[in-house]
C-alpha cells in the first residue's frame, strides 16, 4: 500500500459517502485541489466544507496519520495551510507548526477493496509491462488518444536537450541544428565527439564552400583531428594540405583525435564514414534548417538527407583500412532515424519557441507519415495486440515503456487508470 494509491483515490474521489472526520464532523468535498509534484503539501487549493465551515487550503495524504511527524511536517511552516489530513488509518491526531490540530479523514473501509487489489497486482507482477494481460481490453479510441498524448510528451522531453544546445549557441538556430544532426551521425557511441566537431566550425564557414565537397571534407576531417598523423594515401595527403590552408584562413583549432571510438561499431558506422557523409550533406545543403522550415511534405524532407561518402570511401572504412568496393550511403533507416530523433524534435521546439503552432503540428504530421520503427519495444507491444501504425505511435510506445511502465507509474497512465476504474 502506497501513498500514490491514495493520491489516486483522492484525485478521482473514489470513496464511499458520507464522509466524516475522526471527530464526527461531516465532510463535503467541493474541490479536491491540484496534485503537487514538488515539495510541500500533496494537493493545493482544495475547497472543503467541514461541519458548518468552508475551508480553502491544502490537503496532505499519508498511509498513517503518524507519518505526518515521521516526515517532520509538524515543524515545517509550509504545511500550516493544510486544511485536511487524509489517511488510510488515523493512529494519531497531529498538529501543524503553528500548533493547530489537523482535522483527519480516515479512508479505511471507505473505498472498493478491488481497486487496491488491482493496483497491488500492477505494482508487483513481473510481466514485461504491468498491464500485459489486460492491455488488449483497452479500446482503440482511448489507446490512440493516449498514444498521441505520449508522442507529444516524448517530443517535449526531447525539447530539453534541443533547448540546451540552442542556449549554448545564443539562439543561433542554424548552428544549433548543425550540432543536433551531427550528434545523430555519431549515434550513441560518438554522439558527443560529433557535437564537439560541429561546435568547432560554424556552418556559415561550410556554406562558403557549398558545392566544393573536397574542401568541406578537409575542414571536417581536419577539425576531427584525423589528418594529423602521417598517411601514405594520396587522398589523405591532399586533404591535409587543403586543411592547413583553410585552418589558417578561418583560425580553426582541431579537436583531440582520441575522442573518437571504434570499438563495437559496425564498419559502416565508423566516424570516418559518418564524417564523409556529413560533409556530403553540408556540401549540398547550406542553411539547412531554413530549408526544413520551408519543407511541408515528408518526401522532399527525406530527400534533403540523401547523403553518401565520396569515392575514396567506396573502398575504405578508415583512411588506413580498406574495404570491398561499396558505395557508403546513409541508408533509409538511418535517414528516418535522423528525422525522428533530430529533425522533427528541432522543428517542434522551433514552433514552441516562436509561438507558431503550425511547426508543432507539422512535426506531428511528419511523425504520423513515417513508417513505424522496428525495435524490441514495438515488437513486444505488437505481440500484446497493440501494433503501432506509424512512427508517431512507435515513439509514443517508447515513451510509455521507458517513462511509465518501467517505473510502475500506472496511476499516471491512462491504461492503468482504465484498468483500475473497471
Amino acid at each position: 500500500m502506497t501513498e500514490a494509491f491514495f493520491y489516486y483515490l483522492w484525485k478521482y474521489q473514489l470513496f464511499h459517502s458520507p464522509l466524516h472526520t475522526t471527530e464526527g464532523e461531516e465532510i463535503t468535498i467541493i474541490k479536491p485541489g491540484q496534485l503537487n509534484t514538488d515539495s510541500g503539501p500533496d494537493f493545493f487549493n482544495a475547497k472543503i466544507q467541514i461541519g458548518n465551515t468552508l475551508w480553502v487550503g491544502n490537503v496532505e495524504i499519508h498511509v498513517r496519520s503518524s507519518d505526518w511527524n515521521r516526515h517532520h511536517h509538524e515543524s515545517d511552516p509550509a504545511y500550516n495551510n493544510t486544511i485536511l489530513h487524509v489517511v488510510f488509518e488515523c493512529d494519531k491526531l497531529v498538529k501543524t507548526q503553528d500548533l493547530q490540530t489537523l482535522k483527519c479523514l480516515e479512508l479505511k473501509g471507505k473505498f472498493d477493496s478491488q481497486s487496491l487489489e488491482k493496483y497491488e497486482y500492477l505494482l508487483h507482477n513481473k510481466n514485461w509491462i504491468p498491464c500485459a494481460h489486460q492491455l488488449e481490453e483497452i479500446n482503440e479510441f482511448d489507446w490512440s488518444n493516449w498514444l498521441e498524448r505520449l508522442a507529444i510528451e516524448r517530443l517535449e522531453n526531447k525539447s530539453t536537450s534541443v533547448t540546451q544546445i540552442l542556449e549554448s549557441t545564443l539562439m543561433d538556430w542554424e548552428m544549433a541544428f548543425f550540432i543536433s544532426i551531427s550528434g545523430y551521425f555519431g549515434q550513441k557511441i560518438n554522439q558527443l565527439p560529433f557535437q564537439i566537431l560541429a561546435r568547432s566550425v560554424h556552418p556559415n564557414i561550410l556554406a562558403k564552400h557549398k558545392d566544393q565537397l573536397f574542401q568541406i571534407e578537409a575542414i571536417l576531417f581536419g577539425q576531427a583531428g584525423l589528418l594529423e598523423e602521417a598517411n601514405d594515401e594520396n587522398y589523405h595527403q591532399k586533404l591535409k594540405k587543403e586543411y592547413e590552408f583553410l585552418s589558417k584562413k578561418y583560425k580553426l583549432v582541431p579537436m583531440p583525435k582520441h575522442l573518437w571510438k571504434y570499438m563495437r561499431l559496425r564498419p559502416a558506422a565508423f566516424p570516418d564514414i559518418r564524417i564523409a557523409q556529413l560533409a556530403h550533406l553540408m556540401s549540398h545543403s547550406d542553411f539547412l534548417f531554413s530549408k526544413i522550415l520551408e519543407t511541408k511534405e515528408l518526401k522532399p524532407l527525406h530527400q534533403l538527407f540523401e547523403s553518401q561518402a565520396s569515392e575514396f570511401w567506396n573502398t575504405h572504412y578508415r583512411f588506413d583500412v580498406k574495404s570491398s568496393s561499396k558505395i557508403k550511403k546513409l541508408g533509409v533507416a538511418s535517414r528516418m532515424g535522423l528525422l525522428i530523433n533530430a529533425v522533427i524534435p528541432f522543428l517542434f521546439v522551433y514552433g514552441k519557441n516562436k509561438g507558431e503552432s503550425k511547426y508543432e503540428d507539422r512535426a506531428l504530421e511528419f511523425l504520423s507519415e513515417i513508417k513505424t520503427e522496428k525495435n524490441q519495444i514495438t515488437k513486444n507491444f505488437s505481440e500484446l495486440g497493440k501494433k503501432p501504425k506509424n512512427a508517431l505511435e512507435s515513439q509514443a510506445m517508447i515513451e510509455l515503456k521507458t517513462q511509465y511502465c518501467d517505473y510502475k507509474k500506472c496511476l499516471d497512465c491512462k491504461v492503468g487508470l482504465s484498468i483500475l476504474k473497471k
